[in-house]
């Protein structure tokens, strides 16, 4: 059921109504957990492969034809963005497929490094890697614009569609990519956060297309109030300062869901927001600096 479910929510958070530099709305809602950018060391240049031969740089960017609608192939293909390296490769080896998931791709390439898992596994395994950009982010965009029935193509199914079609239809840009696919070679499919449950995702809905699944921090169920987060930081932090972190809420709480007006400006002038009118925007602000 969840792969009928649009992905344009994700999307409107962003681009509507945005107060906030990471795309919230206001305070109150947990910042997007977005895989981590791994720092470029430009000692790792110039790439060079196992025979020596030397390869593009990381940072080159690919393009593939993807199908607009996988449930309507005539409406033709978009530019899909990818970058790749065949840096540890050797004919056999498997193909390691990673998106980012929900951000520009620009800047992730150095996701197919040895400095993450990704090229850990391609220098154990022998294999080449691949970093592809999720439609409807960066420049991989399968509309020109962002309408209704535009995002009605950013689906969970769309997206694992895309990683399945990519693999299968894919001409890699190196010796013999032309005849890496599924069928004559391992692929990997990779990811962290939303991309880990992409994975996970994909590996139930597309059985046997990939060879192996690894699914990091994967965010299989999606939970709009999640309290929890900070609950391993209140048991695991020195009890007294925990218990005065609690009597320092529930006194706020108290005071804010109270009538005493001297008390509630007190309370805001402390932390030197006493201009805010509205008290939801106010805890939302000390929510943002613990969460940042």
């Amino acid at each position: 059921m969840f792969l009928s479910l649009s992905l344009s929510t994700l999307m409107l958070a962003q681009l509507v109504g945005a107060v906030l530099p990471d795309g919230r709305m206001h305070g109150n809602m947990m910042p997007r957990p977005f895989l981590p950018k791994v720092p470029s060391d430009p000692s790792q240049h110039p790439v060079t492969s196992r025979n020596g031969t030397v390869l593009p740089p990381y940072n080159t960017t690919y393009e593939f034809d993807q199908l607009i609608d996988h449930n309507n192939p005539s409406l033709g293909t978009f530019k899909q963005r990818f970058w790749h390296t065949y840096e540890f490769y050797e004919p056999g080896g498997p193909i390691i497929l990673m998106t980012p998931g929900e951000a520009n791709a620009q800047g992730y390439f150095t996701y197919l490094t040895n400095s993450t898992i990704n090229g850990q596994i391609a220098q154990q395994q022998n294999a080449s890697v691949v970093i592809l950009e999720h439609r409807f982010f960066g420049f991989s965009n399968p509309r020109p614009d962002l309408t209704v029935e535009s995002l009605k193509l950013l689906t969970l199914q769309q997206a694992i569609d895309d990683l399945v079609y990519f693999a299968q239809n894919v001409n890699l840009p190196m010796p013999g990519g032309d005849n890496v696919g599924p069928d004559a070679a391992p692929w990997i499919l990779t990811g962290g956060s939303y991309s880990g449950a992409l994975t996970s995702w994909t590996m139930v809905n597309q059985t046997g297309v990939f060879w192996a699944g690894y699914a990091s921090s994967a965010v299989v169920e999606a939970i709009l109030d999640f309290w929890e987060y900070f609950e391993p930081v209140r048991l695991n932090m020195p009890q007294n300062c925990s218990a005065d972190v609690q009597a320092v809420i529930a006194h706020i709480d108290e005071v804010f869901t109270g009538t005493n007006q001297t008390a509630i400006q007190a309370i805001k002038n402390n932390f030197g927001l006493g201009d805010m009118t509205h008290l939801d925007d106010v805890a939302g602000a000390r929510k943002l600096a613990v969460n940042d």
